[in-house]
């Protein structure tokens, strides 16, 4: 669990690079509506999470910054009994307070009051507020109808001299650089996900439909302490893993198919994703067995490639390279030029509380980044799609495997599986 003092640091990491005489205002968010009167279930926005450790619908941060004072306030939904009594506790101040280190805790109908109060001090001994920040990424619902974009409009025409500025990327510059705590939230989230893995390995069999596999690794996290999915589980069998993001899994799984999972667990927001192809029957035939040892090579290779200064490009260049010369070795292919027929996605991407964790892909990786190596060949006209991820720490002077207990050797898995 990560601390509390964490979350303060985080924050005061993110103050100083604020403009002085400036203010910022974060959203946690509010459900996104689905139909009539129901919604989608809600997602806290993961930068307001970042820093406030608040989980909470309509929640929202206000930051002063004046003559170089700090001022934090964090307002919370006022207690309603009837609310409570269809949709669950809220969180009284006290609990505000201690989750997120902020004092100042205040009960939403007082934001306008409370920001205009600070906007528009006159007698203050403070200098004018001229910079107001939001996190302006796309699709950031403030409440059911508006958007954080929609709002800022609003505040610059009732604050016209006030100039608005993004914080998001300043926030994503702090997320992609993980503490210690928060690889060990992410090792968790991947333990829960092993867990998951190992009794599909044991269940899984021929007659089996796609979607039971996926069920059973959602109910196995469940069970174990009801844990939530990173992402909807992928499960593909036969030709239907050569689709990348495969959205539909209700086909029977077949003798001789292979079945591929991308699938993962949260912990504590931060989310594990693994993937994992096995034999449906337990066996992997020769053809099978050509290409899925081109792409764990292809994994490993990547693996003792990870290091401090190399990018995601970079990365990528070199997981091309190999599969399309294997391959051509192989008889897979005629010529290397046709990789990207078989191969057609990235090598990776940045994980954390998002399982595509917001990036600047362009910078080259530095300790603390948590990334994923996923080389896939997808061979639709042979039925067989195989995929490999991991989960890997960028090291002081390398990387570190934070899924490695999670079997992928051919011998490995065929004498978990057993005879089916």
């Amino acid at each position: 669990m990560i601390e509390v003092k964490e979350f303060a640091n985080r924050r005061e990491k993110l103050y100083e690079s604020l403009d002085d005489n400036s203010i910022l205002i974060l959203y946690a968010g509010v459900s996104k509506k689905r139909s009539a009167d129901e919604c989608y279930p809600f997602i806290v926005n993961r930068n307001f999470f970042y820093l406030t450790n608040i989980k909470q619908e309509g929640s929202i941060l206000l930051v002063a910054k004046q003559d170089g004072i700090i001022k934090e306030y964090l307002f919370i939904s006022e207690y309603d009994e009837l609310k409570e009594k269809r949709t669950g506790k809220r969180l009284r101040p006290e609990e505000a307070k201690e989750l997120s280190g902020i004092e100042n805790i205040m009960y939403l109908n007082a934001f306008e009051s409370e920001l205009d109060l600070i906007i528009c001090k006159k007698d203050s001994a403070f200098a004018k507020i001229s910079t107001i920040y939001f996190d302006l990424e796309p699709e950031n619902l403030i409440d059911g109808f508006k958007t954080v974009e929609e709002t800022k409009d609003v505040l610059l025409m009732n604050y016209p001299w006030l100039e608005a500025k993004d914080i998001y990327n300043k926030i994503i510059s702090l997320r992609m650089v993980k503490s210690k705590d928060e690889v060990a939230e992410i090792k968790e989230a991947i333990n829960k996900t092993s867990i998951g893995l190992k009794n599909i390995l044991k269940k899984i069999r021929p007659g089996l439909y796609e979607y039971q596999l996926s069920s059973l690794f959602y109910y196995t996290i469940q069970d174990y302490d009801n844990s939530e999915l990173s992402f909807p589980t992928i499960c593909a069998s036969g030709v239907n893993a050569t689709c990348l993001h495969y959205p539909t899994p209700v086909a029977k799984v077949k003798d001789g198919d292979l079945v591929l999972f991308d699938l993962g667990s949260q912990n504590n927001v931060y989310c594990a994703d693994i993937s994992r192809t096995y034999p449906a029957n337990g066996k992997f035939n020769d053809l099978q067995k050509k290409i899925y040892n081109i792409v764990l090579g292809c994994n490993k290779l990547i693996i003792d490639s990870v290091k401090p200064g190399i990018t995601l490009k970079e990365l990528n260049d070199i997981a091309t390279k190999f599969m399309a010369q294997r391959c051509v070795e192989e008889g897979l292919m005629s010529n290397e030029s046709e990789i990207r027929k078989y191969y057609f996605h990235s090598i990776g991407h940045h994980l954390g509380l998002d399982t595509h964790d917001p990036s600047n892909r362009e910078l080259p990786l530095v300790p603390g980044n948590v990334i994923t190596d996923e080389p896939g060949l997808y061979f639709r006209e042979l039925g067989i799609g195989v995929r490999i991820e991991d989960d890997i720490l960028v090291t002081e002077d390398g990387s570190y495997n934070l899924s490695g207990s999670i079997i992928k050797e051919i011998d490995d898995i065929e004498k978990a599986m057993g005879s089916r």
